[in-house]
């Protein structure tokens, strides 16, 4: 199953483009990542990131990516370089379908353009140690599945927030990344449910 679930999520990614232009956030930073799926690993790991102990994201599991530079062609120039940067993936090594929709952070404001693709299985990666403390591989549909599914609530500069998350061993995943994940997970099951 999980097979099929990865050629679907591939058919649905492939060539899409959000209707959502991210750029008409004024008040916003702009930003990319890479979502990417290991392929030829029957798990189908997606890539996440512990974030370095600076920043507000400090410590936040997250996908490799950042800020987009004046010298970036597009966003998916950013999410591919910044790729490169934090874990050091070669861009041979990995090729990106297309987009999710854009997804805006709350009260840090960045606004982030999420890119799905594919990496080879077990490519060389090398951690830039200044942006990033951890690596790992969480097997994407089973990260999905509704057990794995969770809610949490803290208070930020006095306001409370709630974000859905993810829980997958140690690691909770929430914010952005949530709702990155959430977006995969509501396009395979409507493709499922609707063909």
């Amino acid at each position: 199953m999980t097979k099929k679930k990865y050629k679907i999520l591939k058919q649905i990614i492939d060539g899409r483009t959000s209707k959502k232009n991210i750029f008409e956030e004024e008040q916003l930073m702009v930003a990319a990542v890479s979502i990417l799926i290991e392929k030829d690993n029957p798990n189908y790991p997606i890539y996440m990131i512990k974030r370095a102990d600076e920043g507000k994201h400090a410590l936040e599991w997250a996908f490799p990516g950042g800020k987009m530079e004046t010298t970036d062609l597009n966003l998916k120039h950013t999410a591919t370089r910044e790729t490169n940067e934090e874990i050091g993936a070669d861009i041979k090594d990995f090729e990106i379908w297309g987009e999710l929709d854009p997804v805006m952070t709350v009260g840090t404001g960045w606004a982030i353009q999420p890119f799905v693709g594919e990496i080879n299985h077990d490519p060389m990666l090398l951690k830039n140690d200044d942006e990033v403390e951890e690596i790992v591989k969480i097997p994407l549909f089973d990260l999905i599945d509704d057990s794995n599914k969770r809610f949490v609530s803290f208070i930020r500069d006095d306001v409370r927030v709630d974000s859905k998350a993810f829980a997958f061993e140690d690691k909770l995943i929430w914010g952005a990344s949530a709702r990155m994940i959430i977006q995969i997970s509501d396009l395979i099951e409507n493709k499922v449910k609707n063909g």
